[in-house]
């Protein structure tokens, strides 16, 4: 892998060494026909010459579709990654040969833990856009995740030959929704030609080939218009471009081309491309513009990371030299058993290597290192700095995990899992699939840490918690399909959660005084509203040991087995600040059980008179529809406590609505939405925080459950 040459099983790792290629990562939206994405992927292997035969995505024969389930939905559920050699035909590495890392992820909202962890150790995004349709909430949604991890992007504005497709509404699109400012690599002049801005030639497509030709008068007005915009966006923080600028001139294309890379890897500009991949328009430039503009692992800052021991900051270089580092970020199991996807940031690998985990400190060894390629595995004997490799004989390994060099060990930062915010209830449908189901589910969740399962003590029901309707129903096809356990599913139900209104204190005195030992334990506690998603945060205010610290522990235990409980309807309590401020002990009938137990009545007490109430789910909703149907959709979303945010025309008669409401509301929202537009309205989803439920819904009647039902799983 590497800039400059390909890579070897020795060579030379001083500074003049080629360098590690650019990792690529692909977005889309929700709709199951989105903005083609994996059709995009596909071109791009079929271009770079890593297939000879092009699959389709409707068709279920993409290579990167390879899962039967994908294959017969027509979506992308798993990310698959694969890598392909390129060499640019011009700008600041022309001619150079190249490996371009490619992991293809879900768009969809539901599979959102595929694209957490796919961000977290690639280097370079691209975000693929339907030309008609601009950015869509779930793209947003993704572009702020990328941000999230600093994690620099470019665009590629797909289906340019679409009715109503729209390149500069598009661009508009990124600067508003997106708050980046554009930069037009290309200008479609047809559906089969592009005017390349930064060297101001004609560029014309035929299968793989590229033919080039000079501009004519009839491209020079768009072509002055989109350089001029260029030029302005970069004199903004490049020097070379601003002389330019200042004395009327236009820089040449090198200038442009490492201020447009500068810009991106800082994350300034958005470098954006265009094409119609579905008839191979547009590829060779985008993977030109990958390798110029988007970082390679040597080009990113060194990784942080802390020693598992004395918690001290460490750092790891891009470099064979370092000691080894890798993150963990997919488990897949197949017939062979566990596969594990591997991100190496330092260091070598090799076959019967000894690592160590980085946190437990145990030892793994390595069996077989693949190089992967959709469902297909290349081997090879030794892996780099840089490289995204699939290796078996891991067996305890999880997402998230460090793997280390036994003698210089660190721990990497772990992978955020998104809260399930859908439950179902599952069923065994015959005593065998009853045997088998919990060997299924343990499989299923090491291998996706967003799904939940566990069982209801009181009712005995097994109970399926995941990001979305679709998340569930794919499980559960997973669960018939590959582990062959069929189960019933019952109706998706939303994770509500509670929390407090206001502060209270209180103070509690627990006292046990009959047969045997005693207990005794006194605890004040205040509690706060916290911010959105900040959990349960404990601290201890206590002073004069008044509670000995051995006890603090005890507390804070009880705390949370009692917010995981519930207070009002039997749901996890989350945003609340609890904090310990007083106590008092008996010199023998105090111990940590007393103390647990007291904390979890006090927080009770407390959470009671701070007037805990029920947060629901929301939803980010975009609806496409004709404008003659706009009024029917905003009177259903105002049905569906739904807040309409705004209205955008788009595409002559149409209009996206763009609304917030209760997740709970969006279960059969396309099947209505398709009956009063006649199946011309589309709409996608994404997660938008929590909200307090009206007090009028939860006098109606609102959410109930037990509270033992919802214990940690």
């Amino acid at each position: 892998m590497g800039r400059g040459q390909e890579r070897r099983p020795r060579r030379d790792c001083s500074a003049a060494a080629p360098r590690p290629p650019p990792d690529l990562y692909l977005d889309t939206t929700r709709k199951l026909r989105g903005p083609g994405k994996t059709t995009c992927a596909e071109r791009i292997l079929y271009c770079a010459g890593r297939i000879h035969k092009t699959g389709e995505v409707h068709e279920g024969t993409a290579v990167l579709d390879f899962d039967p389930i994908e294959q017969k939905r027509g979506i992308t559920i798993n990310a698959a990654a694969t890598s392909v050699g390129w060499s640019p035909s011009w700008g600041l590495y022309a001619g150079q040969p190249h490996r371009v890392q490619i992991v293809d992820t879900p768009g969809h909202v539901d599979f959102t833990i595929e694209v957490e962890r796919s961000l977290r150790v690639l280097d370079g995004a691209v975000f693929v856009l339907d030309a008609a349709s601009g950015v869509e909430c779930q793209s947003e949604t993704v572009f702020h995740q990328a941000e999230r991890h600093g994690v620099p992007s470019l665009a590629f504005v797909n289906k340019i030959d679409k009715p109503g497709a729209d390149f500069d509404m598009c661009l508009r699109d990124i600067r508003e929704r997106l708050g980046i400012e554009p930069v037009a690599l290309h200008v479609p002049i047809s559906g089969s030609e592009l005017l390349d801005v930064v060297q101001g030639v004609v560029l014309r497509f035929d299968g793989r080939a590229v033919l080039v030709s000079e501009m004519t008068a009839a491209h020079r007005a768009a072509f002055d218009t989109a350089r001029a915009s260029m030029m302005e966006t970069l004199a903004s923080f490049d020097e070379d471009v601003l002389a330019s600028y200042c004395h009327g001139l236009s820089a040449d294309a090198r200038t442009l081309a490492r201020a447009i890379r500068a810009g991106a890897l800082a994350r300034r500009i958005l470098p954006v491309a265009c094409g119609s991949a579905l008839k191979n328009v547009g590829i060779p430039p985008l993977l030109d513009a990958i390798v110029n503009y988007l970082p390679n692992p040597i080009d990113v800052p060194d990784v942080s990371g802390t020693h598992p021991s004395s918690g001290a900051s460490l750092t790891r270089r891009a470099d064979d030299r370092e000691p080894f580092a890798a993150l963990a970020f997919k488990t897949v199991f197949d017939r062979a058993g566990y596969l594990t996807y591997l991100r190496i940031y330092s260091g070598t690998l090799s076959t019967g290597d000894g690592l160590r985990l980085g946190r437990s400190g145990a030892r793994e060894r390595v069996g077989r290192i693949f190089r992967p390629h959709a469902d297909q595995r290349e081997e090879v004997r030794m892996a780099y700095a840089g490289d995204i490799v699939a290796v078996t004989g891991l067996r305890d390994v999880r997402t998230g995990e460090t793997l280390c060099a036994a003698d210089d060990p660190i721990v990497l930062e772990r992978i955020d899992t998104p809260a399930p915010v859908v439950e179902v209830t599952i069923e065994p449908k015959t005593a065998d699939d009853r045997e088998r189901l919990p060997t299924a589910l343990g499989r299923m969740l090491f291998q996706d840490p967003s799904l939940l399962a566990w069982v209801d003590p009181e009712s005995g029901e097994m109970r399926l918690a995941g990001m979305g309707s679709l998340h569930l129903d794919v499980t559960v096809t997973r669960l018939r399909e590959d582990h062959r356990v069929a189960v019933s599913m019952g109706r998706p139900e939303v994770a509500y959660r509670e929390t407090i209104a206001h502060a209270a204190r209180v103070a509690y005195r627990h006292v046990k005084q009959h047969g045997g030992q005693g207990q005794f334990a006194c605890v004040t506690l205040a509690v706060a509203p916290g911010a959105r998603g900040s959990g349960i945060t404990f601290s201890d205010e206590t002073a004069g040991g008044c509670i000995p610290r051995e006890y603090v522990p005890a507390v804070e235990k009880g705390v949370r087995a009692a917010a995981a409980r519930g207070i009002v309807a039997g749901y996890p309590v989350v945003d609340v600040a609890v904090t310990l401020l007083d106590g008092e002990t008996h010199v023998k009938d105090s111990n940590a059980a007393a103390f647990e137990f007291a904390g979890s009545l006090a927080f009770q007490k407390a959470c009671a008179e701070g007037g805990a109430v029920l947060l629901e789910p929301y939803a980010a909703l975009e609806i496409a529809v004709p404008e003659m149907h706009a009024g029917d959709v905003i009177g259903d979303l105002g049905a569906r406590r739904g807040v309409v945010q705004r209205l955008v025309p788009r595409g002559g008669h149409s209009v996206v609505v763009s609304a917030r409401l209760p997740l709970a509301e969006t279960f059969d929202y396309v099947t209505r939405l398709r009956g009063f537009t006649q199946g011309r309205g589309t709409a996608s989803t994404r997660p938008d925080g929590y909200e307090v439920m009206p007090s009028t819904r939860c006098a109606e009647g609102g959410p109930k459950r037990t509270r033992a039902s919802h214990r940690t799983p």
